[in-house]
């Protein structure tokens, strides 16, 4: 089991907050000029547009914007092994079958900037949206934020930290894989682009809820709601317009409010019960533990009212299924720790996710799995 990610994050985290906190005692932070916060906003901006266009076909002279920014000597390594964390993942896709043609990234500072002595911090919302090359597919985009520390070199400024809040998954922020990995993820995306077509379920209108051996129809639910309620809230604008209360790490809620959508019947019982399956939107008590945790939500479902059965694996997979995958350091060994569903197809069949934590819509699998190729577990299942 290869767990290098964590031991790495833990080292850079740190050391740039040892460097962060030794800044941030010599004078009281205070809001920035207007100039300043425009000048921290276009580095940023040409920053995160250069490291997003590394996967893009075509657009190699954006991409190398990025590494014209003035870093940190702290960050260095780091920004190194982000651009090529992007580079694995373009590699990866290509195996896949994906391709982008475009990328488009914006960047809303949220709050005012704060400057202390020779630091500053610019907190930002970014939205990005990837268009898929030559078809018709929907986009990948998602919203995520990001806080952005710098330091003052002559008379500009210097990038030193990123800290993105991107939920326990990091799936916002790639990392660079060890070579073990990033063969595992290769295969898996060869495996993806091999798949049979012919049997692909990528119409709701035409999936039916059957038992394991795929002859009896058990419930009539409605695939179609599933999905359009996952795509319309995956990305909702602005983040907190929900029809529903979000939890921090809200994955397993959006999915469990997508399920409900389709027609999943609530079942009441004790909040922590695993054959309970509730929402209330109450303050006090929002939802069962089933509802709203990874590893309940499986063992109601799969295991107490049999609502899905798990595949053998991601080439079986139709719209509006469910995948799972555990979380290094996050959850319980062997344990799920993320929560997504299939929404849509890339024009090769290729599954496309949407979750939350972080807001996503219609992310090509491959890149999910090979953002977690190290050794944790992935589950398919038939809803």
């Amino acid at each position: 089991m290869i767990t290098h990610t964590k031991a790495r994050r833990a080292a850079i985290v740190g050391a740039v907050t040892g460097l962060a906190a030794t800044l941030l005692t010599i004078s009281p932070a205070q809001a920035a000029p207007a100039a300043e916060e425009s000048a921290l906003l276009e580095v940023a901006q040409t920053y995160l547009t250069g490291e997003n266009a590394v996967t893009v076909d075509g657009a190699t002279a954006t991409a190398r914007k990025a590494r014209t920014v003035e870093v940190a000597d702290t960050f260095k390594t780091l920004r190194d092994d982000r651009m090529d964390a992007r580079e694995q993942l373009k590699s990866i896709n290509e195996l896949a079958g994906v391709h982008y043609s475009a990328v488009d990234t914006e960047l809303t500072p949220v709050g005012e900037v704060r400057s202390q002595g020779n630091t500053a911090q610019l907190a930002v919302r970014e939205h990005t949206e990837y268009t898929f090359a030559d078809t018709e597919d929907a986009p990948y985009s998602y919203t995520v934020q990001h806080k952005l520390s710098f330091v003052r070199s002559g008379e500009s400024w210097a990038l030193a930290k990123i800290d993105t809040q991107d939920g326990p998954a990091n799936l916002a922020t790639p990392e660079k894989l060890e070579p073990a990995e990033l063969a595992a993820a290769k295969q898996a995306a060869r495996e993806l682009r091999s798949a049979d077509s012919s049997k692909k379920v990528t119409d709701p209108a035409l999936k039916k809820r059957s038992a394991r051996d795929g002859n009896s129809t058990l419930a009539a639910y409605d695939y179609r709601a599933m999905v359009d309620f996952a795509t319309k809230y995956a990305v909702p604008v602005p983040q907190d317009n929900v029809p529903y209360e979000r939890d921090v790490n809200d994955c397993t809620n959006f999915i469990s409010q997508s399920l409900s959508a389709g027609g999943w019947e609530r079942v009441l019982g004790w909040y922590r019960s695993d054959s309970a399956w509730w929402y209330t939107g109450n303050w006090w008590l929002e939802h069962s533990y089933t509802w709203g945790g990874a590893p309940n939500w499986q063992r109601f479902a799969r295991d107490e009212s049999k609502r899905v059965y798990e595949l053998q694996g991601p080439s079986s997979l139709a719209i509006a299924d469910v995948v799972q995958f555990e979380i290094f350091g996050y959850s319980d060994p062997g344990q799920p720790g993320h929560t997504m569903m299939v929404t849509d197809f890339t024009s090769d069949y290729l599954p496309k996710m949407s979750y939350h934590s972080t807001d996503t819509l219609n992310r090509p699998l491959s890149e999910i799995i090979a953002e977690h190729s190290g050794g944790e577990k992935f589950w398919y299942f038939r809803t």
